[in-house]
């Protein structure tokens, strides 16, 4: 008996072992659909300027017509969701429609092969929508955009396609593949879809599922940061592929720190590994030398990137995938180099779940905060709302306008901190308080002020004191 369970765990390990070696294919493609279907959402009026608007309000086919194509496109109800329960919140991504649309898009080559892939994600009549949105913008997508850049296209298309055939997506795949702690069936290929990009500098990636949109711009010279880029992005979904027992042992860790700052601390990681692997450790393994800049627009990613990377390093250089340790040195880091986060507000609402009487209260957060990574919006204030608030381990805002006690009584049956404290219904105040979770609940009871008005007193330069 002893000889056939060593047998099988010999057995076990080499196999395991060889799916481990096996390198994970990279495919690059250009779709059209895609294409079109970024078109047609940067042509729309929600969205910010930029040269593909220019081109279309300049040509002929910008009239009422097709603009009201663009406007019902914009407003086709196609997001829906679904969260897996069983990960700790939020460190599993949920399932969501459009990112499956999205995805199907990237990995199609006709419209018609998109629209039988995306049978039942959504309801027909919408999807019928959607796709007949594309064919009709396809020849004008072809015309404005495509045809007079096609050879500029052709040239960014063989830059990428280098990195693929000198296996640097899949040796740095792979190397994330093992600090994360993440499986990948090798049976699974990575699909990278190139994007032309008309704007000047507007270099970007986006990654969902097993698929990488990378959009250059035409005059790009600086591919290792394209590719740096694209390889950030596909880290967020070696992180959110790691396994159930992998996310579990990770808030276990967190929360044995017994850190005042670790839940924060665990909400800003995911950003700041596939930086400090992606724009530290790739960029320096390319160019022999670190990139001295800024490597996030975003101060809190940037920062923390950088100071946690010799460590990050170390773990890369030994193969060790991240583990308690790692996890201990990470939230020392925050709590000795950057203590007063957890008091500025644009750290704090990065990570948000906002609650209101009325929908208008939400604005002040959108306008003022709108780098988050996790954003909730509720309205009313009812049992319901609060009740998914208190599910969620980020920050929780809660706005009353309307029936001011019944409302704040209902926050005391949900939250202990609530239940000695008095808050005087009739009054206008915001209140702010640690919660079991290390997150901050924010109570704002205001009557005739605004939102606005209120937290710029409260907080005139966005800080807690």
């Amino acid at each position: 008996m002893k000889k056939i369970i060593t047998l099988l765990l010999v057995l076990a390990t080499s196999t395991s072992s060889v799916f481990a070696q096996q390198p994970v294919e990279f495919k690059l493609s250009c779709s059209e659909p895609y294409a079109v279907y970024d078109f047609i959402t940067k042509i729309s009026d929600n969205y910010p300027d930029n040269e593909l608007k220019s081109i279309f309000s300049n040509s002929k086919y910008n009239t009422e017509a097709f603009k009201k194509q663009i406007a019902d496109f914009e407003q086709l109800p196609i997001d829906y969701t679904y969260a897996f329960t069983q990960y700790p919140s939020p460190l599993k991504t949920g399932l969501m429609s459009r990112d499956m649309l999205e995805r199907n898009l990237a990995i199609s080559q006709t419209i018609a092969d998109f629209r039988n892939k995306s049978l039942g994600l959504i309801p027909n009549e919408y999807l019928s929508v959607f796709s007949e949105t594309l064919e009709n913008f396809l020849p004008i997508y072809r015309e404005l955009v495509f045809e007079p850049n096609k050879t500029a296209f052709e040239v960014q298309k063989n830059n990428l396609q280098n990195y693929i055939k000198n296996n640097q997506f899949s040796n740095f795949f792979q190397t994330g593949l093992t600090f994360y702690n993440t499986n990948w069936d090798k049976n699974i290929p990575f699909e990278l879809n190139l994007l032309p990009s008309l704007d000047k500098g507007n270099l970007g990636a986006r990654a969902f599922i097993n698929v990488a949109v990378c959009e250059a711009p035409l005059d790009l010279k600086d591919h290792v940061s394209f590719f740096s880029v694209a390889m950030h992005e596909i880290y967020h979904i070696v992180y959110d592929n790691q396994s159930l027992q992998m996310k579990e042992n990770i808030q276990k860790w967190f929360n044995e720190t017994k850190s005042p700052n670790s839940q924060y601390a665990l909400l800003l990681m995911n950003e700041v590994l596939a930086t400090a692997l992606g724009n530290g450790y790739v960029i320096e393994q390319i160019n022999k030398k670190a990139d001295e800049g800024e490597w996030y627009a975003n101060k809190y990613v940037s920062e923390m990137a950088k100071a946690i990377y010799p460590v990050l390093k170390k773990y890369i250089e030994d193969k060790k995938p991240m583990d308690e340790a790692f996890v201990k040195a990470y939230v020392n880091t925050y709590d000795t180099q950057f203590p007063q986060w957890n008091n500025e507000l644009s750290h704090l609402f990065a990570y948000r779940y906002i609650v209101a009487d009325t929908p208008n209260d939400w604005t002040y957060f959108r306008r003022n905060f709108r780098k988050y990574s996790n954003n909730r919006m509720g309205a009313p204030v009812s049992a319901t709302e609060v009740e998914k608030t208190m599910a969620m381990p980020i920050t929780k805002v809660v706005v009353i306008s309307q029936k001011h006690e019944q409302k704040l009584n209902l926050l005391k049956d949900y939250f202990d901190v609530l239940k000695n404290k008095k808050l005087n219904p009739k009054a206008e105040f915001i209140e702010i308080f640690n919660l079991p979770d290390n997150t901050k609940l924010f109570i704002i009871n205001r009557h005739k002020s605004t939102v606005e008005d209120m937290m710029n007193k409260r907080f005139p330069n966005k800080l807690i004191k």
